[in-house]
């Protein structure tokens, strides 16, 4: 019996043969076509990034990448905006401006400042009526709300500053300069005079910038409010990166500045009507700035505004800037930019593919003085499609 498992086991570990060598073919022509196949995947991928597949025929199309040129059309960002509060250290509303980015890429936009003290109604007959009492009453979040009612659009991101806040924003430029016509001066229940700021030429530095906006009893507080952000976006924009005079918080605010300042920008005064001591908005002059502020706005409420692929069909692109105020201005959101497949378009129309829509589209177009018709074939990417045609550019001459 031993000897019977000696024998087993000897033939277990018996050491096995070497397998055969793998035949040429299999040793080197095998792997080298295979890394070819690999190469040339990767190659058609690459080439397959500036083609489509026509969805009517099935026939592969070159991507048109050129903005251009007939048959172009891509998706539009939607402004990039934010609206910026100031507190005091009692967490009152000291300073508002609402920011908007004209070009994501090449920079630039615009700043308006909007007064704490505005009335949102003339008829407000309790608190809160304007926009300082709204704050102190709700916060950040009902401030935001007030805003998005009054200029009809909502804002990318809502920011608050303090006055430690601040003072990490302007530490790079140490301080930011005013030319104060007259002395802020603070008069005691004692008859002292405190002088807070003196006239002429002054630094405002981060720590006193909530104490400069604070200050009312000069009763100038919009304008001084103005004075500073117009020194300040100045100055940041005098550097090539205007991110050399700002701090590297990793904020949103911060990298919002620097793409505002990095190309032209512009301070607006907030459109009002003064009625006694009370502060209303003028909402004609109201809705025309939104329309300038916001070419492509961010809806109040999700799906509130009907959707728009705006197409040119003249090859004048002059006319795009003017066809986008006006269909923004009558409630619309342009999701999707282009130009028609040739630029021999005579006709202006509005184009809808879902009968769901007909009445909504029946009304924009008549808004917009343009002819409606129903196409099923129309892109399904927004709810309306808008063609410019010569008869457009015709009536703007």
């Amino acid at each position: 019996m031993e000897e019977k498992e000696s024998e087993a086991t000897a033939a277990r570990f018996k050491r096995k043969e070497k397998a055969p060598k793998p035949s040429f073919g299999w040793r080197w022509i095998f792997p080298l076509f295979i890394a070819a196949a690999v190469t040339w995947s990767a190659v058609l991928i690459f080439e397959s990034g500036d083609q489509l597949l026509d969805s009517q025929n099935g026939e592969t199309l070159d991507a048109v990448t050129d903005p251009t040129a007939p048959g172009f059309e891509a998706f539009v960002e939607q402004t990039w905006s934010m609206a910026v509060a100031t507190e005091d250290n009692e967490g009152n509303l000291v300073n508002l401006i609402i920011g908007a980015v004209a070009d994501r890429e090449q920079g630039g936009g615009s700043v308006l400042i909007v007064p704490p003290a505005l009335n949102l109604d003339r008829d407000c007959q309790q608190s809160p009526c304007d926009l300082r009492s709204v704050y102190s009453e709700g916060g950040l979040s009902a401030l935001t709300s007030a805003l998005i009612d009054l200029f009809g659009v909502s804002f990318s991101e809502e920011v608050l500053l303090t006055s430690s806040r601040w003072s990490g924003l302007i530490s790079p430029v140490t301080g930011v300069e005013v030319d104060l016509d007259n002395a802020l001066i603070e008069v005691t229940d004692a008859g002292t005079e405190i002088t807070h700021f003196p006239e002429g030429e002054i630094s405002i530095t981060g720590e006193e910038v909530v104490k400069f906006f604070s200050f009312s009893g000069d009763g100038n507080q919009v304008d001084r409010g103005k004075s500073f952000w117009d020194s300040w976006l100045k100055e940041l924009g005098e550097t090539e990166d205007p991110l050399e005079k700002l701090p590297d918080l990793g904020l949103s605010i911060v990298d919002f500045l620097a793409v505002v300042t990095s190309a032209e920008t512009g301070l607006v005064a907030f459109p009002i009507d003064e009625v006694g001591s009370s502060l209303f908005p003028n909402e004609e002059e109201l809705q025309d700035l939104v329309v300038d502020l916001f070419p492509f706005p961010i809806a109040a409420i999700p799906g509130e505004r009907l959707t728009v692929r705006l197409i040119n069909g003249t090859g004048d692109f002059t006319v795009d800037s003017i066809a986008r105020k006006q269909i923004v201005s009558v409630g619309a959101e342009i999701i999707v930019v282009g130009n028609y497949e040739s630029f021999d378009v005579q006709e202006s129309k509005v184009i809808y593919r879902d009968p769901m829509v007909a009445e909504e589209a029946e009304t924009f177009g008549a808004q917009l003085g343009l002819p409606v018709e129903f196409n099923e074939l129309v892109s399904p990417v927004t709810e309306v499609t808008v063609i410019i045609g010569a008869d457009f550019a015709y009536a703007l001459s």
